[in-house]
């Protein structure tokens, strides 16, 4: 199957990529720079002069994946234009790129942080709230277009590689330089999902949305059995580990706005279950 897939420089839409080569998949990465590095197996295809029509309309992909975003956990003024250009605008062109081709079939990423309190809309922060943005634009392309799309909202996610900075790779630096960390007080629950798991609901999510008809739109959640409270992941972390890691639990205060439990109102892609046990997946020998 031809897939057009955006974001492969990122964490998540890289591992994506490489999933969906090694399933055979002919796969096209959309880049914002020279890329040739990345992947043997993968078409590059530069960015450049608002020429998005024309990569898809000479891809002409059975399927569209959109994984790009830029995520701003807080916001300043000077953010509003680069998060609305990015998680908004670009997308936007991407989707009437496809109407002009004749390409209907759209796999859209959000994330659980449209559901704050587990509500239907209730965004956590702006990043959230222009992903919502996004899919209320997709419904317009659903309802007129004959477009068929399936939005995966991802919870929190890591793995082998992860240079995010997010809470694993914390971790991993407390525990190689034995340094000490004030953070919060440690009671809000994070749903981690890893990243092999994230990419087969991708593939899975593929198969799916080439089933529907036009008009279908869902979204579904990729979360996992369990959600943990960072106090009890820091201790899951060192005994997967054998080490110690030195917390200082409520050196700050919490964010505003901090997800205290995830959301628990998604459904979860059918089809798909996480298989990667945490405690393995948090060792640091089989994430290297």
């Amino acid at each position: 199957m031809k897939i057009l897939l955006t974001g492969v420089t990122g964490y998540i839409g890289n591992a994506v990529m490489h999933h969906l080569a090694k399933q055979g998949h002919d796969v096209h990465g959309l880049v914002r720079k020279e890329a040739v590095s990345i992947s043997d197996s993968v078409h590059y295809h530069l960015l450049e002069n608002d020429n998005i029509r024309d990569i898809v309309s000479a891809v002409k992909p059975d399927v569209v994946v959109h994984i790009a975003s830029l995520f701003l956990a807080a916001h300043q003024y000077s953010d509003i234009e680069k998060l609305i250009e990015s998680n908004i605008t670009f997308p936007t062109k991407l989707l009437d790129a496809m109407d002009c081709a004749g390409v209907t079939h759209f796999i859209n990423t959000g994330t659980s942080w449209q559901h704050y309190d587990s509500e239907p809309y209730n965004p956590v922060n702006l990043y959230a709230a222009t992903k919502q943005s996004f899919e209320d634009i997709i419904k317009y392309y659903v309802e007129a277009k004959g477009f068929s799309c399936l939005t995966l909202k991802i919870y929190d996610s890591y793995g082998p590689g992860d240079t995010r900075g997010k809470l694993v790779s914390l971790f991993d630096r407390l525990a190689e330089n034995q340094e000490s960390l004030d953070m919060s007080p440690g009671e809000q629950h994070i749903d981690l999902v890893h990243i092999s798991d994230i990419c087969n609901a991708y593939n899975i999510a593929i198969q799916m949305i080439m089933k529907q008809q036009p008009g279908y739109q869902a979204n579904y959640g990729l979360h996992s059995n369990k959600s943990y409270s960072l106090k009890e992941l820091a201790a899951i972390y060192e005994r997967s580990n054998n080490c110690d890691i030195h917390i200082n639990w409520g050196g700050r205060e919490y964010r505003p706005r901090e997800v205290m439990k995830p959301a628990g109102n998604l459904e979860r892609l059918p089809g798909w279950e996480p298989s990667v046990e945490l405690s393995f997946g948090l060792n640091r020998v089989n994430r290297k």
